[in-house]
């Protein structure tokens, strides 16, 4: 999951090439996440009705350490870059401190819902985020809304109720129809009903760390990336405590953390930290580097089929043509605004070739007649 773009410094030449590969390389390191969080808390990996070696907000703890190593990957870099100084300089504000909170909220109730629920449903709960982003600019800061916005985010609407199965084929008993009743339960995921939840709540505070991200563009991206981290780290360990202490209260002591890892399991556990945290998030500053904000944007929606190749693959989830739909429609909801601006920057810098190439062509000629 992308938090912010980082546009090219004025006389940077992008490299789209690299900047497309790094994108993809990034999503797919995000799109691991529910192989990884599974690998780090199962009993057995490819086996949920086996348990989790660890309590049910185990998925937060999770968090805690992605978010933590993504600390020391912007510390590492900002040492190496040489921008203590503009780290210092940097101005805390309240939508950087809050940015990065919820962005840590996000990925413990991420992580907890791909433990309780299947990985489908929590990457289709968490692509709300753009269409929760979109209606908090327009109420909180005005921001107009396009027709083609409107018709792309009840897309992602109507996308998130198919991927969960709330609308569409066979719901409810019936050919075609709509039913808010999830499922709360299942053989494989008894909390299946709660992993939802987590789900949903996972792409409200996903959309908020996008909202509160488009403040202060002004920042340094690296500099703002650690206090972005610091705080996810916070954010993530808020979930934590909160979901530990739910542990202490009769018939829920199954939220107790009880960590009883394996070394199988400390195995995922690292490879979540590292190949979700540094790996994607270094390619994900490579690729705000060398790409415009809409190809940026396009290409992030590769973590979704990568999350639901994984559950369809590696845990045998069936993927069902509710599914199918609802991913198309979340994925095409996304696209296709940023789709339509990489279309227009492309346009743009074409006419703009144009004019200089003509204003040169111009000037060289009054340069000939002047002789």
């Amino acid at each position: 999951m992308a938090q912010e773009n980082t546009n090219a410094t004025e006389g940077y030449q992008m490299r789209l090439g690299w900047g497309t590969i790094a994108m993809l390389i990034s999503a797919t390191g995000m799109g691991l996440v529910p192989l990884f969080s599974r690998w780090a808390t199962r009993t057995d990996m490819f086996d949920g009705t086996m348990g989790l070696n660890a309590g049910d907000s185990v998925g937060a703890l999770m968090a805690c350490g992605r978010m933590g190593m993504g600390v020391l990957f912007f510390i590492i870099l900002m040492v190496a870059t040489h921008k203590v100084k503009t780290f210092k300089e940097l101005k805390l504000t309240p939508a950087i401190a809050l940015g990065g909170l919820m962005i840590g909220m996000s990925l413990a109730c991420y992580v907890t819902s791909t433990l309780l629920t299947t990985v489908a449903n929590a990457v289709l709960f968490i692509y709300i985020g753009p269409v929760v982003c979109v209606l908090a600019a327009r109420i909180f800061r005005k921001e107009p809304m396009s027709a083609l916005q409107w018709i792309c985010l009840l897309a992602v609407f109507i996308g998130m109720l198919f991927g969960n199965n709330l609308l569409g084929f066979g719901v409810g008993g019936q050919a075609f129809g709509l039913d808010f009743n999830l499922v709360p339960s299942t053989p494989e995921f008894p909390q299946k009903g709660v992993g939802d939840a987590f789900g949903l709540a996972s792409g409200v505070f996903y959309g908020l760390s996008m909202f509160f991200n488009g403040y202060r563009k002004d920042a340094d991206t690296t500099a703002r990336g650690v206090w972005n981290f610091i705080f996810a780290v916070l954010g993530a360990g808020i979930i934590t405590v909160i979901l530990n202490s739910l542990g202490s209260q009769p018939g829920m002591e199954n939220w107790a953390l009880n960590v009883h890892f394996t070394t199988f399991n400390w195995i995922g556990a690292v490879l979540l930290w590292i190949i979700c945290g540094p790996i994607a998030l270094g390619f994900l500053l490579v690729a705000g580097r060398n790409l415009p904000a809409a190809d940026y944007g396009t290409i992030a929606y590769w973590e979704v089929p990568v999350a639901i190749f994984v559950g369809l693959v590696v845990f045998g989830e069936a993927l069902t043509a509710n599914t199918i739909i609802g991913g198309l429609l979340i994925i095409a909801g996304g696209a296709i605004p940023s789709v339509k601006g990489m279309v227009a920057g492309r346009k743009a810098k074409q006419q703009e070739e144009i004019a200089e190439n003509l204003s040169a062509r111009i000037a060289e000629q009054e340069d000939i007649e002047g002789l």
